[in-house]
């Protein structure tokens, strides 16, 4: 970064405010001294130092120097940024049927973008279906409520969860996550953890039903479907937990009864290691 830091000090000194000669020295300064909490999921390199840096130059320079802030332009961004600029919201209530659907907004990056028009597209398609309901009820209740939660937000991965509970004669609840490998700015899904000619969707349809049966031998009040389940989705719902570890979700109803809700489980690294790319 020595060739950096001269540019910088060059173009300030051009300016009626310059920069104080030690302001990148104090900025990494600062950034070394962060403690940095290692990721373990897969591709998690260490942007930790580099990100901070990065952002309080775009947040603290430019507004010193214009010409600081034109020679930022030249500089790659280190990692896909994601930003959430508001909320979409949109409700209903006709005093037979109600909606409530809330979900978020995400700017910065041509893949926060991406996930963004695909949630709005998946809301557009959940509220569709719920005005078609609606009519074909007539004066019959049915509810739909939709939310979201950030899941993961590290320096190399971005995960957020979209909920949905639709209630008519029972509730049946779903869920949809979108996931951004920030190092390569691109928009994930399961099949792109893994080698394009790799079976991954058998090792780990063998572990959730080894789970399965685990699970009911050990607690009698654990029901699952291991004998109708074949395998998962090439596409199936996941996310990294804290300690890093694949965890496949499960919307209710397609893996155990309602009253399971919605089955999670975590997969042991060795079971699919070999397969990532």
């Amino acid at each position: 970064m020595d060739r950096f830091d001269e540019i910088l000090k060059e173009r300030a000194r051009e300016e009626p405010f310059p920069l104080p000669e030690d302001y990148a020295g104090r900025v990494f300064q600062t950034c070394a001294a962060l403690e940095e909490t290692p990721v373990k999921h897969r591709r998690a390199p260490r942007w930790g130092l580099w990100m901070a840096a990065a952002l309080a130059l775009f947040i603290t320079v430019p507004n010193a120097s214009p010409a600081a802030a034109a020679a930022l332009a030249d500089v790659p961004v280190l990692g896909t940024i994601v930003e959430l600029v508001t909320f979409r919201s949109w409700t209903y209530d006709d005093g037979h049927a109600s909606a409530d659907v809330t979900v978020p907004e995400l700017d910065g990056s041509a893949a926060a973008r991406e996930v963004s028009d695909q949630v709005r597209a998946y809301t557009d398609q959940l509220i569709g279906q719920f005005q078609t309901d609606c009519e074909a009820l007539g004066e019959g209740y049915k509810s739909l409520d939709v939310t979201s939660s950030v899941v993961t937000d590290s320096d190399s991965w971005f995960t957020l969860r979209v909920d949905a509970v639709e209630t008519q004669a029972s509730g049946y609840q779903f869920s949809r996550f979108y996931h951004i490998d920030k190092a390569t700015g691109q928009v994930v899904t399961l099949r792109d953890l893994f080698r394009e000619d790799a079976d991954y969707v058998t090792p780990l349809s063998e572990e959730v039903r080894r789970q399965m049966e685990q699970r009911m031998a050990a607690d009698e009040s654990v029901r699952y479907f291991p004998e109708e389940f074949s395998a998962i989705d090439p596409e199936q719902n996941f996310y990294f937990n804290g300690e890093g570890e694949l965890v496949l979700v499960f919307d209710e109803y397609t893996a155990a009864p309602g009253s399971m809700g919605m089955p999670e489980f975590t997969i042991p690294a060795e079971v699919y290691g070999g397969l990532l790319k």
